[in-house]
């Protein structure tokens, strides 16, 4: 099982995709750190030139010194009940 260390979430509270990630992660009792990209123009930055694209829901995933950023819904959906259900 992977480990939830090094994972965070960017999101918008009233995006739908966002939701659906985020609906999956109750369901799963994720305790996956949130960044509001509303909240955070910083973030919102880091998102657009270190992950590329200035889109959410967007897991960014943190391990063994490389950082992943994993777009689409349905994609971090998969990747979540593949390592954690």
């Amino acid at each position: 099982m992977a480990d939830l260390n090094g994972l965070s979430l960017y999101h918008k509270e009233h995006c739908p995709f966002c939701h659906k990630v985020r609906a999956v992660m109750t369901e799963l009792k994720l305790d996956i750190p949130l960044v509001d990209m509303n909240a955070n123009a910083e973030e919102w930055q880091r998102l657009q030139t270190e992950g590329g694209k200035g889109m959410v829901p967007c897991l960014r995933i943190d391990q063994g010194g490389e950082t992943q950023w994993m777009y689409e819904s349905d994609d971090i959906i998969e990747y979540l009940r593949d390592n954690f259900a």
